[in-house]
């Protein structure tokens, strides 16, 4: 069975929850979940982190 912790017992947080939920799965509703990010942005930061690295290895082990 699961721990019982202090959110979970909160009435407050409880309906808080549910007033969040109820908001993102009504169609009616403007909140709503997030897109998907565009594959150029994934490309793009996948490129970047890929340079970071090759420039933080150049230096870190000088020649």
């Amino acid at each position: 069975m699961p721990e019982k912790t202090a959110a979970s017992t909160d009435p407050a947080f409880e309906a808080e929850l549910e007033r969040r939920l109820t908001l993102l799965q009504d169609p009616a509703s403007g909140e709503g979940f997030l897109d998907d990010l565009p594959w150029h942005d994934v490309v793009i930061a996948a490129v970047v982190l890929a340079a970071l690295c090759v420039a933080l290895t150049w230096w870190g082990y000088p020649a």
